[in-house]
C-alpha cells in the first residue's frame, strides 16, 4: 500500500541537496579510481597473480635500506626470490645494496624517485619520478625495472602515461603486513597469513621513504611468515612467474 502512495524520493529532494550527492558520488568515484589498489578505472594494474597455483609473491617497498641486507638474508635463507619496489633516491645512496638485491636473483621495480603521492603532482613531474627513478635503480642495479608501484598505490591518469610511456607494468597487491605501523613482529605475520592464499601479492617493507623507521620487526617477522605459508602449502615464487610473464606454466605447479 504505502509503496504505491508514497511518491518517489528524488521528488522530495531540494536542487541544491540533489547537486550535492551528485558532487559526493562523483568525490567517492574519484576516491576509488585513485586509491583503491584493485581499481582499473584508469588503467590496468595487477594486483594479484595466478589462482591456479600454490605460489604467493613476496614484495618489498621504500627500500633499499638499513635493514634490506638482513631481507636479503632471510630470503636466502628459506631460498625465496622477491621483488623489491625501489625508490631512486634510496638506490643511488644504498648502491651497494641496491645491487645485491639484483646479484642475488631478486626482481626489482619502480617505486618513484623521492616517494611523492602522485595525485598531488603535475603530469611533468610525475614523469620526472619515474624516469629519474628508473635511471637510479639501473644504474645501481644494472638491471632496468619492469614493474611500477605507486607511493601509498596511487593512481593518476598522468602516472599510467608516464608508465605506459616508460613500459612499466603496474603491480598493486591484495595481502598487506601493515609493517609501516608500530606493530610488532606476530602482529605482521598475523595480518600476512589471515589472507594470503594462491595467487597473493605480499606486500612488505624494507625501508621507509621518510627514514624515520627501521624494518627490524618485518624481518623478524619473516621466518613466521615463511613458516605459516609453508603450514598451509604455500611457496612462495618470483613475480614475474606468478604474473605468467616468460615462465611455463607448469613451473609454478
Amino acid at each position: 500500500m504505502f509503496n504505491v502512495l508514497a511518491p518517489t524520493l528524488g521528488s522530495f529532494i531540494p536542487p541544491v541537496a540533489a547537486g550535492a550527492c551528485v558532487v559526493a558520488a562523483g568525490a567517492s568515484c574519484a576516491y576509488y579510481a585513485t586509491y583503491a589498489v584493485r581499481s582499473q578505472w584508469l588503467g590496468a594494474a595487477d594486483w594479484r597473480g595466478r589462482e591456479d597455483t600454490s605460489s604467493v609473491a613476496l614484495t618489498f617497498d621504500d627500500g633499499p635500506g638499513e635493514d634490506t641486507a638482513r631481507v636479503l638474508d632471510a630470503l636466502a635463507a628459506h631460498g625465496a626470490r622477491a621483488t623489491f619496489f625501489m625508490v631512486g633516491r634510496q638506490a643511488e645512496r644504498n648502491a651497494r645494496t641496491a645491487r645485491r638485491v639484483a646479484a642475488e636473483g631478486h626482481e626489482v621495480g619502480n617505486h618513484s624517485y623521492t616517494h611523492p603521492i602522485y595525485l598531488y603532482r603535475s603530469a611533468r613531474e610525475t614523469r620526472r619520478q619515474l624516469a629519474l627513478a628508473q635511471g637510479a635503480i639501473e644504474g645501481a642495479t644494472e638491471v632496468r625495472p619492469r614493474f611500477a608501484r605507486p607511493p601509498c598505490g596511487v593512481r593518476s591518469p598522468a602516472y599510467f602515461r608516464a608508465a605506459r610511456a616508460l613500459e612499466l607494468r603496474t603491480v598493486q597487491w591484495s595481502v598487506a603486513g601493515f609493517d609501516w605501523k608500530p606493530i610488532g613482529a606476530r602482529e605482521i605475520a598475523r595480518h600476512v597469513l589471515k589472507d594470503a592464499r594462491a595467487g597473493s601479492i605480499i606486500l612488505l617493507h624494507d625501508g621507509d621513504s621518510e627514514g624515520k623507521a627501521d624494518r627490524r620487526e618485518t624481518v623478524a617477522a619473516l621466518p613466521l611468515i615463511f613458516e605459516g605459508l609453508k603450514e598451509r602449502g604455500l611457496k612462495v615464487a618470483p613475480l614475474s612467474r606468478l604474473l605468467g610473464i616468460g615462465e611455463a606454466a607448469a613451473e609454478l605447479r
